[in-house]
């Protein structure tokens, strides 16, 4: 279902402050590299969201 998909992404790049095209493209390649539930892949997204949250924050932190 490719709207809500869509409409996952801009709620994940708002609520994340994330480009939804960054989103977008996390989705495709979770999809093709994991190839599991979709469950599982919502998983996988919002464990690499954090990541790239914490990221931020020790960029922020470092300069």
């Amino acid at each position: 279902m490719i709207t809500g998909q869509l409409e996952r992404a801009f709620q994940l790049a708002e609520k994340h402050k994330l480009d939804v095209s960054t989103i977008l493209e996390l989705n495709k390649i979770i999809a093709k590299e994991v190839n599991a539930s979709p469950i599982l892949e919502e998983k996988i997204l919002q464990q690499i969201i954090k990541i790239l949250e914490n990221n931020k924050t020790y960029l922020r932190e470092a300069t």
